[in-house]
């Protein structure tokens, strides 16, 4: 029978495939399933205490260890949002320019004004 995953880590798998599909590497979402597979399969990225009696302090502190390993995953995928909205900023800012040159508009402006007064 196949181990069952807990909802909280499925949930942080869909999370990071969704926001993968724009993730700026050459494989793209293959390379953010791969990555995120391995850090979810390993064990020294959840410590959990093994509970053979069915203890429930030891239930409680798994959880609790378990919830601090998904609150690490959030915030690993909030910076690959910041990274996916830093590579689209940098492609627009190359694709159009750094920006209006505000000196040389306010000479245009003046020299159109200037011209209309003659």
């Amino acid at each position: 029978m196949a181990k069952m995953i807990h909802p909280l880590v499925r949930d942080l798998y869909k999370r990071a495939l969704i926001v993968g599909k724009d993730y700026p590497h050459p494989d793209g979402l293959d390379y953010v399933r791969r990555k995120w597979k391995e850090a979810l399969r390993d064990p020294q990225n959840c410590k959990l205490i093994p509970n053979n009696n069915n203890d429930v302090d030891i239930a409680k502190e798994n959880e609790r260890i378990l919830r601090k390993a998904v609150g690490r995953g959030r915030y690993l995928i909030r910076e690959m949002e910041g990274t996916i909205q830093l590579k689209k900023y940098r492609t627009m800012r190359r694709r159009y320019g750094e920006g209006v040159d505000v000196t040389g508009e306010a000479r245009r402006i003046n020299d159109s004004l200037n011209d209309l007064i003659k």
